[in-house]
């Protein structure tokens, strides 16, 4: 039970990261979310010699909005944050940097009056889904065993061609809880 409050607690927290990080333009903000969250736990920062600095993570937005087709991989072109350079806005992948339990989370916002069905892929298997319509914001959090090397990706659903709203409304974003 008190695994779950926290699995629930961080869940909230990175909800509230990824709102406030699309108001505020200060890398410091995930950082001290992380911070926070590693306190709110009241864990050590460190994992196995893994510290705050060196703990994987990283938080990316949409800046413009992006007409998806079929299966197509958003690339999440701002960075927020970055720890272990662990994704690639360039391809729209993480690349899971060692073996662990993370917690991944994308929020998506659709265009004025349209719907957007988007999925999270882990590797080349579609896996929990994000729906938004007309100005809605969508999201998704789920907690995944995730071993090195595998790839996650949000892509849009295979259906008609839908817009994805930028301005930093839509995001994704993973970090290592424990090894």
């Amino acid at each position: 039970m008190k695994s779950a409050v926290s699995i629930l607690l961080m869940i909230v927290v990175m909800q509230m990261g990824q709102i406030l990080a699309a108001c505020k333009k200060d890398n410091g903000l995930s950082e001290d979310l992380l911070d926070f969250l590693c306190k709110s736990r009241k864990q050590n920062t460190e994992i196995e010699g893994l510290t705050r600095t060196t703990r994987p993570a990283f938080t990316a937005s949409l800046t413009n909005k992006k007409t998806l087709a079929a299966k197509e991989i958003i690339k999440f072109d701002k960075v927020w944050l970055n720890t272990g350079d662990i994704y690639d806005p360039s391809t729209g992948i993480f690349t899971v940097p060692i073996n662990g339990l993370y917690l991944v989370s994308s929020s998506m916002m659709s265009d004025s009056g349209k719907h957007l069905h988007c999925h999270l892929w882990r590797n080349d298997q579609s896996n929990v889904g994000v729906f938004s319509t007309g100005y809605s914001q969508g999201s998704l959090n789920t907690v995944m065993d995730l071993k090195k090397g595998e790839h996650l990706t949000i892509r849009h659903h295979n259906g008609a061609v839908e817009n994805a709203y930028g301005v930093h409304w839509s995001m994704f974003s993973a970090f290592l809880i424990s090894e």
